[in-house]
């Protein structure tokens, strides 16, 4: 892969900000509640003082739009090996590959193309455009209960609670599993934030253990019992000769459970939480709806429920005017890169007509690439449904009390989200 010729701006940083001081804004924002209230003040620090830098900890960091999708979609990059001797953490932990064999997650190619292959013949654009009506039924009965009740979490009674019923519905995963499942699942995600302690990661394994266990039984239970969900269908899948294997099928169902709703529950939140903060927005919905696909795109872009992600040099490769050896970490700033200027003019301005434009760039907040969200156009029609529905069946949505960010950072959420409804 041959290199671009450096312009004086690429060669040399722009002189605001030293390494150093990059990594203390990164750690402030990754370590401090501080930082995880609000990391778009050190975001923008590293984006306009350096753009992208090596840390002292060895891995590179990139924090603009530009840099964030060259190295996401760079096929020379992917998910650590096992035998890379990558370095520590901001925190100073040492992370190891965790072993999660056969999950697509972790995999690279060809184990990564072939397991995603498999899946997504039966995880389809189409099979999710179907679905719609659906997801509206699912959510009729919870509109009821917040406009009875008045003043709710919406973040329980709505945002998890709703993309819980979803994939459950898709997958054909009894709905009263979900109680058992969902304090597991959040506690697994620590697996891969960057500001999980040890307690955080002992948690995670325990919750990784009860649902291989529950999945384990569901999955006997459908192969008896096989029915018209994705599941089943994923048992019986094949490709050229190709099927799954238990421990594939086992480790990507609990996958896919578990981005079904942890990841939308977030765009929820978050984005309801952006639209009641920024009114005038709000109005403009009302409005027009047909704004509504162009505002999912912008409250996934302006706080995304995926911050940060992390890709090896997989083969030696020029990037950056720079030889990188294999092993060669990257940490990629998604949430900064969706609030580049270069990218996004006035990019701290929430604005729902962004993406009405079809020449404005997609965010980062999916990722991009062979491991771009499979579950993304299913997190876009939710969130299209739900933001839709809110502002038809409320006429007025107040928050009650200032909510707060949970203490993980990759995946950025709210604890909860007080809210006065009102049709």
């Amino acid at each position: 892969m041959s290199a671009v010729p450096p312009t004086d701006v690429d060669r040399a940083p722009r002189g605001r900000l030293s390494p150093d001081e990059a990594d203390i804004a990164l750690s402030n924002a990754i370590l401090t509640d501080e930082g995880r209230q609000d990391p778009y003040g050190p975001y923008r620090e590293i984006r306009e003082g350096l753009r992208r830098y090596r840390s002292a900890i060895g891995s590179m960091i990139v924090a603009d739009y530009e840099s964030c999708l060259e190295v996401l979609r760079n096929p020379a990059l992917g998910r650590p090996e096992p035998d890379m001797d990558l370095p520590p953490g901001l925190s100073g932990r040492e992370r190891r590959p965790e072993d999660r064999r056969g999950s697509m997650l972790f995999a690279n190619p060809p184990d990564h193309t072939r397991l995603r292959a498999l899946v997504s013949r039966t995880f389809t654009p189409r099979r999710i455009e179907a679905m719609r009506p659906r997801i509206e039924a699912l959510l009729t009965p919870i509109l009821d209960e917040m406009a009875e009740a008045g003043t709710v979490d919406v973040l329980e009674v709505l945002g998890a609670r709703l993309p819980a019923a979803v994939i459950s519905d898709l997958l054909g995963v009894p709905p009263e599993l979900h109680e058992t499942l969902a304090p597991h699942v959040r506690a697994s995600t620590a697996f891969i934030d960057a500001a999980a302690d040890d307690e955080a990661i002992a948690r995670a394994e325990a919750g990784v253990a009860v649902m291989a266990e529950v999945f384990e039984q569901l999955i006997a239970d459908k192969r008896r019992v096989p029915d018209d969900r994705l599941l089943s269908a994923l048992i019986d899948v094949e490709e050229a000769g190709d099927r799954l294997s238990h421990e594939e099928l086992l480790a990507n169902t609990g996958l896919m459970y578990a981005a079904g709703f942890e990841t939308t529950t977030n765009l929820i939140g978050n984005g309801l939480f952006a639209l009641l903060t920024h009114p005038d927005e709000m109005t403009r919905l009302r409005a027009d709806h047909t704004l509504i696909p162009s505002a999912v795109w912008e409250l996934l872009r302006w706080d995304s429920p995926v911050q940060l992600n992390v890709r090896a040099v997989l083969r030696e490769v020029e990037l950056f005017y720079e030889t990188m050896p294999y092993g060669q970490l990257f940490t990629v700033l998604q949430g900064s890169g969706n609030r580049d200027e270069a990218a996004y003019p006035n990019a701290d301005t929430l604005d729902v007509g962004r993406f009405v434009d079809r020449a404005t760039p997609p965010p980062l907040s999916f990722g991009w690439g062979p491991h771009h969200c499979l579950g993304a156009s299913l997190a876009r029609a939710e969130g299209e449904i739900v933001f839709d529905a809110l502002i038809d069946r409320f006429g007025s949505l107040e928050l009650v009390d200032q909510p707060r960010y949970r203490a993980s950072f990759t995946l950025r959420g709210l604890t909860s989200l007080i809210v006065e409804c009102q049709q």
